[in-house]
């Protein structure tokens, strides 16, 4: 597996870190969270500005947009109750689908 993979990964679960932190901080409420997500933003985006050195721009926003949306949802719905209809799950069986589709039959690597 290509180092960008690495970085990629390190970007997805610092960015659903963050955005985990900004729900539980309920806006600015807790200013001490939003602040822990915002590190946590930058981290995100540092980690993806190094994986693109390795990896093509569109394929590695897909799999950071559609992992991260994937984690989201699951931590939204194990840690917050956050209750996903029938058409959200479809939906999200789509996203997972393409992911699917795009890492095993994409040349991802060129």
């Amino acid at each position: 597996m290509n180092a960008g993979y690495y970085w990629l990964i390190l970007a997805i679960i610092s960015d659903v870190a963050s955005t985990f932190l900004s729900a539980k901080a309920n806006g600015l409420e807790n200013k001490t969270l939003q602040l822990t997500a915002l590190v946590l933003y930058v981290v995100s985006f540092a980690c993806c500005a190094v994986a693109l050195k390795y990896m093509q721009t569109g394929i590695l926003y897909v799999l950071w947009s559609g992992l991260g949306v994937l984690a989201t949802a699951m931590l939204s719905r194990l840690y917050m109750g956050q209750v996903i209809d029938t058409a959200g799950w479809i939906g999200i069986g789509f996203i997972v689908v393409g992911i699917v589709i795009i890492s095993q039959f994409s040349n991802i690597d060129r």
